[in-house]
């Protein structure tokens, strides 16, 4: 009987692991199952290019959708993802995409996941498997580079499957370089993989090489991975750029005038924004750091190059958080699997250490504790994103499921409706969303595909446009003549905030709608005379057209409004859709934060130190609510409350210079007392 209740109690662990092992897939699942954000960035062009190459059967050469520079080259290195996406849109919808999108990537983390899984370290396998799915969330939207996440894993399955002795699967590689170089430019992966597989097997194989060399005989399995070389070089060049579309990885940046964050380092990111995936990359910094250390003369070249070469290339731009994501589940799993088993057999201190720990009789309690935690931490992370309050928390404006958001469109419809003329200056971020829905009866002025503007155009032209009063003036009135201006007001860049504070004093152009995502300007002339009659909005007549917004159960939408007054100066309006976003959101700091602020411009002391204050109840580290609320004591005089909160700034955060220079010049600071 008590072998029986043993034998029960002990399978509980077998029966956690393969409830851990879905967890971990289902976990992945609901943060890559989100509402289509990029239909309002990069989909919507992918999918007009999609429909223009398969009605006309070619790929075009040019920049194509913009006016100001419709005849600049452009090298579109992801064609047939395109035409996947706009034939799979046709048969499943924006919403088929969001799954579509979510499949390719399970695919790929459960083809490389496989790849390292070892059932005799099995709690280790799954940590590793949560900091891989950890680093893959970075990139989890529609985009043709998902294709090159599956292909990037069927290339480590089936290098690892030949490591030994070369079957045919190994040819597979050439079709599949011809494919991927069509997908999306990341196909170079796959070439510096298969170069860092050569120069694995030609280590492991240094002696043999040099034997037969001796006879003047080739070793036939070295012989065949260089003709595979030979083979995947030559499948490069498959597609409708030959040689240029083969290089194009090399000189890419060469003419890329504008930055986006995703090209960005994540060390410069992390001081302008809190970045979970960030977190992600360091763990994986110093765990490969440690397995290398630990495993020190017994690393394989293949997975140090491989290793070295994705940190490398995460290092300089954020976007390639995935590709490590999967590079490191063989790499740590194999590594540590080696270490282990190693030091477990030596007669030193390690070995004894290990000996002792297999022998423990808490060790099975303690593995299904570990187990137990696991599971909890998984089981949390799918409610937080299935409920959304993940995307709340973190101010996300995704939402669990296959919400399509309806971004531009109803400012899309206006412009439809009222045939509103162009020619029209649009910001980088919705210009292919405008691309989607308007081409070929408009044209945009840029798009978010920096390669395809020359570099000087972005920034001596469409940046200082919009900081530059007299820039402003020469292009839309002289070299453009431009007559309506949409623009989505959610673009964070400094010059877009600076470019909707001075649209709005202008004279000369009339807001005729607005929107929690797009503001349309038009130019007022004769040709836009009864639209502005019908539709112009003051600072008097703008509270009551969007007073429907203020009743809106959707907090992105009341926070986007409310930043778009702040910024305009209609701080009364500001106030009442950021207080709205509360309603909705009570745990967002920056909001009650900004909304205090504004308080206090209004002179409303105690109400803007009572945001404060729940700002700081919300985080107890928030050092911005701290400076402003030491502000508002010193400026009424509560020098000893405002010592306070700045030293307060000082013990989170010691090298502060604000709280430090507030601190130094007490007494120097003029201040009003109400």
């Amino acid at each position: 009987m008590e072998e029986k209740v043993s034998q029960i109690f002990f399978s509980w662990p077998k029966l956690l692991r393969r409830v851990l092992v879905a967890l971990v897939f289902i976990a992945l699942a609901v943060f890559l199952i989100h509402s289509a954000s990029a239909i309002n960035q990069d989909l919507g062009r992918h999918l007009k290019l999609g429909e223009i190459i398969w009605q006309t059967k070619a790929v075009p050469h040019t920049n194509l959708f913009s006016y100001t520079n419709p005849d600049w080259p452009f090298i579109n290195h992801h064609w047939l993802s395109e035409v996947i996406y706009y034939l799979l849109s046709l048969a499943i919808g924006i919403k088929g995409l969001i799954i579509f999108n979510a499949l390719l990537i399970l695919a790929a983390f459960a083809l490389v996941w496989r790849l390292a899984w070892r059932s005799n370290y099995f709690i280790f396998s799954i940590l590793v498997a949560i900091l891989g799915a950890g680093l893959i969330l970075e990139r989890t939207d529609i985009r043709p580079e998902s294709f090159g996440f599956l292909l990037l894993a069927l290339f480590l399955v089936i290098l690892d499957k030949n490591k030994e002795k070369i079957s045919w699967h190994f040819w597979l590689l050439v079709p599949l370089t011809a494919l991927w170089v069509n997908l999306h430019i990341s196909f170079v992966y796959g070439l510096v993989f298969i170069f860092f597989f050569f120069l694995d097997r030609l280590w492991q194989r240094r002696r043999a090489v040099y034997l037969l060399a001796k006879q003047k005989k080739p070793e036939r399995y070295i012989a065949q991975v260089m003709l595979l070389g030979v083979f995947v070089g030559a499948a490069a060049l498959i597609n409708p750029n030959t040689w240029r579309g083969a290089l194009y990885p090399l000189y890419i940046f060469s003419n890329y005038g504008y930055t986006i964050v995703e090209n960005q380092s994540p060390f410069f990111l992390e001081t302008l924004m809190f970045n979970p995936t960030i977190v992600f990359f360091k763990v994986a910094l110093v765990a490969l750091a440690l397995v290398f250390l630990i495993n020190l003369g017994r690393i394989k070249l293949f997975y140090l190059l491989g290793a070295l070469f994705v940190v490398f290339m995460s290092w300089g731009a954020i976007r390639n958080f995935p590709l490590l994501g999967l590079m490191i589940l063989p790499v740590l799993t194999e590594n540590f699997v080696v270490a282990r088993e190693r030091f477990g057999k030596a007669k030193l201190s390690f070995g004894r250490y290990f000996a002792k720990w297999e022998k423990w009789r808490g060790r099975g309690f303690l593995r299904l504790l570990t187990i137990a935690i696991i599971f909890v931490i998984l089981s949390a992370s799918i409610y937080a994103v299935a409920t959304n309050r993940f995307y709340l928390k973190s101010m996300k404006s995704e939402q669990f499921g296959l919400l399509i958001p309806r971004g531009a469109e109803a400012a899309v419809d206006f412009l439809k409706q009222n045939k509103i003329p162009g020619p029209l200056f649009n910001n980088f971020d919705i210009g292919s969303y405008l691309i989607w829905r308007l081409y070929p009866d408009y044209q945009v002025f840029v798009d978010g595909r920096p390669e395809a503007y020359p570099a000087q155009f972005l920034q001596s032209v469409y940046i200082p446009m919009q900081t530059n009063e007299a820039v402003w003036q020469k292009y839309a009135d002289e070299v453009y003549k431009i007559n309506l201006v949409f623009f989505a007001h959610t673009d964070g860049t400094p010059w877009g905030q600076e470019f909707l504070r001075q649209m709005s004093q202008r004279e000369e152009w009339k807001m005729v709608y607005l929107d929690p995502a797009v503001v349309i300007w038009a130019r007022d002339n004769e040709t836009n005379k009864t639209l502005i009659v019908q539709n112009v909005l003051s600072q008097d007549s703008t509270g009551q057209y969007i007073e429907k917004y203020l009743t809106t159960n959707d907090f992105f939408e009341a926070l986007r409004l409310g930043s778009f007054f702040q910024n305009i100066g209609f701080n009364d309006l500001a106030l009442q859709f950021f207080d709205r976003a509360l309603t909705i959101n009570q745990g967002a700091k920056q909001v009650w934060l900004v909304a205090g602020t504004l308080y206090v411009a209004k002179s409303e002391i105690s109400q803007a130190q009572s945001y404060f204050d729940k700002a700081i109840m919300l985080d107890d580290q928030y050092v911005d609510a701290y400076l402003q609320l030491g502000k508002l004591h010193y400026q009424q005089g509560n020098f000893s409350e405002a010592r306070r909160a700045w030293q307060r700034v000082l013990e989170i955060e010691p090298s502060n210079e604000s709280a430090r220079a507030y601190l130094d010049n007490m007494g120097l600071i003029p201040f009003k007392n109400n």
